[in-house]
């Protein structure tokens, strides 16, 4: 398995369905890494065996979106186990206003790409460090 550096999670809170009478919730829009888009097939089946709950068994996800999820907490919750998942550096979690407001400001492409990492909520990974810092002394 490839070392993933870092995640970026994009996430919106909104009703994609208000037809069907369905509430507002949190939803996963896009999963970044360092080459790009990651795919979400490996994320949706950590959503489904980790944070899909018995309330939201019957609110429908938009195609290639991931959720629903009840609270904030929720989506910071699988942001890292993700990050853990793929034994990435850090995960940095944002909603889309705040990726378009980033997107706006800057005006070159690496200060983009450092607010993307310093900015939103990051979280890191410090079992990976841990592993690192021991692998030196048992390899």
């Amino acid at each position: 398995m490839r070392e993933i550096e870092y995640i970026v999670g994009i996430y919106n809170n909104f009703n994609p369905y208000p037809e069907e009478g369905q509430e507002e919730h949190y939803f996963m829009l896009y999963l970044l890494d360092e080459k790009g888009l990651l795919e979400k097939e490996g994320a949706q089946k950590l959503f489904k065996e980790r944070f899909l709950s018995e309330h939201l068994e019957g609110v429908k996800c938009p195609p290639n979106m991931i959720g629903p999820f009840l609270a904030l907490e929720n989506v910071n919750q699988f942001a890292f186990a993700l990050c853990e998942e793929l034994n990435a550096a850090q995960v940095s979690l944002m909603s889309v206003s705040e990726y378009n407001s980033l997107l706006e400001n800057s005006q070159l492409a690496s200060d983009f790409h450092r607010d993307l990492l310093e900015k939103g909520n990051v979280m890191e990974n410090i079992e990976r460090k841990k592993k690192g810092f021991l692998s030196r002394f048992f390899s």
